[in-house]
């Protein structure tokens, strides 16, 4: 991967300044006509002046020891134009902090300890030895079991109408009988199924049908009214009425660098697959907003709690305290109109209905862009 982050001189103009506490800074970008809107980076006051990076780290984890906001790790990273890629940590590297001359950047230090500069460079090595950016644990079964789909695909699905011999349940290396319009003998399909109905909370319009795959089969016999199928490999017991369709393993990827949208970004938290009430760090959440919106893997939005009603000073009535950042979630796997998100932060229990929005350091930004 490149190894670019020096940031460029001559494209940004950079100054440094002490906040009210005294040590953290805070990094400007200034753009120009047709340039992405400059954010405004605040280093953590107790960002380290070096650090060595460790096997079980992520990048999320190691950007949220220098910055305040560990999103913005990306722009860090890829203010040089030269750098063709996003940047790949690997254990053993070494950050090194240095404020400069009024231009803070970060060197990495390889092999037995010289410096590398991070200008445009491949590096070869096995994507296993590369830092993930959330804890893959946590997303691997949604990224490999879950997917969202029309509501009408499902519908027009073939769906399994028994097992061999009259079983009601079957596994691997079983034979399923299913019923509807199947791919030629020797195709592979997915089997699934079906989970929550997701819909937009606003107008109640339907957003996707979330599935769940419990294995994979193989067309053995196509017939006019029952086809024959053997399970290849099963995670959980396959029974009447799951659907079978088109495997989905494309697209899905296991990089995602941590950054904010390009644009505003405004969703709503619809659930927890699993039906879990209060949400906390490491949760997976359903958001109702997705690549239609422009919403891609690795961007992060902000959890946006509304503000508790309280009696007015004067005693006559109501009125509700502004909404505040409760947390900070990461996008991992984007469909059209809905996406799953991790949660990386919470200061608070999160809940089913709140809001989600483009990080505030970006939004403020550009509503300053667009003022007159």
């Amino acid at each position: 991967m490149a190894n670019g982050l020096r940031l460029s001189s001559t494209r940004f103009v950079r100054r440094l300044a002490s906040s009210a506490i005294g040590c953290t800074l805070l990094l400007f970008t200034l753009s120009g006509p047709g340039m992405t809107p400059a954010l405004a980076y605040t280093l953590k006051p107790d960002a380290p002046s070096r650090y060595q990076v460790r096997p079980g780290d992520t990048l999320w984890g190691v950007a949220a020891r220098f910055l305040e906001d560990p999103w913005s790790w990306r722009e860090l990273l890829q203010r040089n134009p030269g750098v063709a890629g996003p940047e790949q940590l690997y254990p053993g590297d070494v950050l090194v902090l240095d404020p400069g001359a009024g231009e803070p950047a970060l060197r990495i230090e390889r092999g037995r300890g010289e410096t590398v500069r991070l200008s445009p460079q491949v590096r070869r090595a096995p994507v296993r030895e590369a830092l993930p950016s959330l804890p893959l644990e946590r997303v691997r079964v949604f990224l490999k079991a879950y997917r969202i789909v029309d509501p009408a695909l499902l519908d027009a699905a073939p769906r399994v109408v028994a097992g061999q011999g009259g079983r009601l349940l079957s596994g691997a290396g079983d034979r399923l009988y299913a019923q509807g319009r199947l791919p030629p003998v020797g195709t592979r399909l997915g089997i699934y199924r079906a989970g929550d109905d997701y819909r937009d909370p606003a107008d109640d319009a339907p957003l996707g049908r979330e599935l769940q795959r419990l294995g994979e089969a193989r067309v053995v016999q196509r017939q006019p009214d029952v086809s024959e199928l053997e399970v290849l490999d099963a995670g959980r017991e396959i029974r009447a009425g799951d659907a079978l369709l088109t495997l989905d393993d494309g697209g899905i990827t296991t990089e995602f660098l941590p950054r904010a949208p390009a644009s505003p970004i405004t969703a709503t938290l619809l659930a927890v697959p699993g039906g879990v009430r209060f949400i906390g760090r490491d949760d997976v959440v359903a958001i109702d907003r997705g690549r239609a919106d422009g919403l891609e893997s690795g961007h992060v939005l902000q959890v946006m709690r509304q503000g508790e009603r309280v009696r007015a000073a004067d005693g006559d009535g109501w009125i509700r305290l502004p909404a505040h950042e409760a947390g900070a979630v990461m996008v991992f796997r984007v469909f059209d109109h809905l996406a799953y998100a991790l949660v990386m932060r919470a200061s608070e229990a999160l809940a089913v209905g709140d809001r989600l929005t483009t990080p505030q350091a970006l939004g403020a930004t550009m509503a300053r862009a667009e003022a007159p």
